[in-house]
């Protein structure tokens, strides 16, 4: 059996894509790619969300291509864009079932279980980019390159040690089936949790984490770039209480595991299955 200090680790290891998962990942959006630049004669096109931040969990869901549109002649709504770009595949993979319209991307879903969200945009004049929002017909405005540069520089600032503090605590919201919580929120909100080094071991700097995170729910978390709405602008006072207690009985959890790693491992490992799901493992397969 595992030490709880090696599990944890083999636990972020597990959350990382592999080689070959990665490979396939870049063929993918390589291919949707391709097809942007040739036919809609894109300004500029790239990667964006948690897959461009190197904050995605494996097993990967999707990956986000960003893509920069031509200034448009005369009014275009948010749906008229979105429908031109879903036209642009239609005429280039006309056996193929056309990409799934969502509000704010397209998604296109490949056989190996990855899909390609394709979010359209404009540029705009004074910074960052307008996305559609198909649901109230408004332009949001957004930069994922600031998102991409607000996380790499909270991971400098941790020495790289945030970003596998992110995933863990991904992991552990993807194992809550009553979390409130969207991924990008909680993420966002690690960005402010460490202006130095974290120390200790992976659950004394989740303790760290996980408080953080139960007093900065309860405030409004602005976009990192800076821009447009908040993340959490849907997130109603009784969500941010549930997401607080979640948080604060994870602390419970985390100090309790820690507590017990050498009297009883085999207690604290099932506290860390519970917090973490079947990925959380206490000895190889």
């Amino acid at each position: 059996m595992w030490t709880v200090e090696q599990a944890m680790q083999q636990l972020v290891e597990e959350l990382e894509l592999t080689a070959d998962e990665d490979k396939n990942v870049k063929r993918q959006h390589g291919v949707v790619r391709e097809v942007l630049r040739r036919r809609l004669f894109s300004v500029e096109e790239f990667l964006s969300g948690s897959y461009s931040r190197g904050t995605a969990l494996r097993p990967l869901h999707d990956v986000d291509v960003f893509v920069v549109a031509r200034p448009p002649r005369g009014s275009r709504t948010p749906d008229d864009l979105l429908r031109e770009v879903r036209q642009v595949f239609k005429a280039e993979w006309s056996d193929r079932a056309l990409p799934v319209l969502q509000r704010h991307s397209l998604r296109i879903d490949f056989s190996s279980g990855i899909s390609v969200d394709i979010v359209p945009a404009f540029a705009h004049e004074q910074g960052g980019y307008l996305i559609p929002q198909r649901d109230t017909g408004a332009w949001i405005r957004t930069d994922p390159k600031a998102h991409q540069e607000v996380c790499a520089q909270a991971d400098r600032l941790a020495q790289g040690r945030l970003n596998p503090l992110i995933k863990l605590v991904k992991q552990w919201n993807r194992a809550r089936d009553n979390s409130p919580l969207r991924s990008f929120h909680l993420e966002a909100m690690c960005y402010s949790a460490f202006q130095s080094p974290p120390e200790g071991s992976y659950l004394e700097r989740l303790e760290v984490l996980f408080q953080h995170l139960s007093e900065r729910v309860m405030q409004t978390c602005r976009d990192p770039a800076k821009l447009g709405v908040a993340v959490d602008e849907r997130m109603a006072l009784g969500h941010r209480e549930a997401a607080r207690n979640l948080f604060q009985n994870a602390i419970r959890e985390v100090l309790l595991a820690f507590q017990e790693r050498t009297s009883n491992p085999d207690l604290a490992h099932q506290r860390l299955s519970k917090l973490f799901g079947p990925v959380y493992r206490k000895r190889a397969p």
